[in-house]
């Protein structure tokens, strides 16, 4: 129910503009919502809307293509898949991991694990992460260069800070 002296106005907008009202005592001005965008091609639709998507650069992975081996790429797609949503992180894996449980979730044999691993690192494919955990101690965690790829639909702006000046960053920006 309106208030007395309350009104409602019907306005057009361009498609670069968005209403706001304003408190004409007090000054302050309130940018309301503009609606969202309306699909107009009956052959596009709205695909999981609410599903946590990956995303992946063409150059930084056609970087990696001519820089690894068959396997190590095919290690470096395995961890682009199991990197945790929005932190990049390939918790369980990390330096306290043995090579038989990097082997098994990686699918790579064991004599190849510290070798393959050891060139992903150079390259910044993954980086190393440590921190001393109130509860947990010192804790250490590998996280996969979001300048590759990521999951989720926002990568927390830190992780991309450590991963800036890697070969693959640079890959990315030319």
């Amino acid at each position: 129910m309106q208030k007395q002296g309350d009104y409602e106005r019907t306005i057009t907008l361009k498609h670069n503009e968005c209403p706001a009202k304003m408190n004409v005592e007090t000054g302050e001005i309130k940018v309301l919502d503009a609606p969202k965008k309306v699909n107009n091609n009956p052959d596009l639709i709205e695909f999981e809307p609410s599903a946590i998507f990956s995303r992946s650069y063409s150059k930084s992975w056609e970087f990696l293509y001519y820089k690894t081996t068959d396997k190590e790429y095919k290690v470096a797609q395995y961890l682009a898949f199991k990197a945790k949503a929005f932190t990049n992180s390939l918790e369980p894996l990390s330096d306290d991991s043995t090579v038989r449980e990097i082997a098994e979730a990686t699918g790579i044999s064991k004599d190849k694990v510290t070798q393959t691993f050891a060139r992903l690192f150079e390259l910044g494919v993954y980086g190393k992460w440590e921190v001393n955990e109130l509860i947990k101690g010192r804790t250490k965690y590998w996280i996969f260069n979001p300048y590759l790829s990521f999951n989720g639909k926002r990568v927390d702006k830190n992780i991309v800070t450590l991963f800036e000046k890697t070969a693959i960053a640079k890959a990315f920006k030319s």
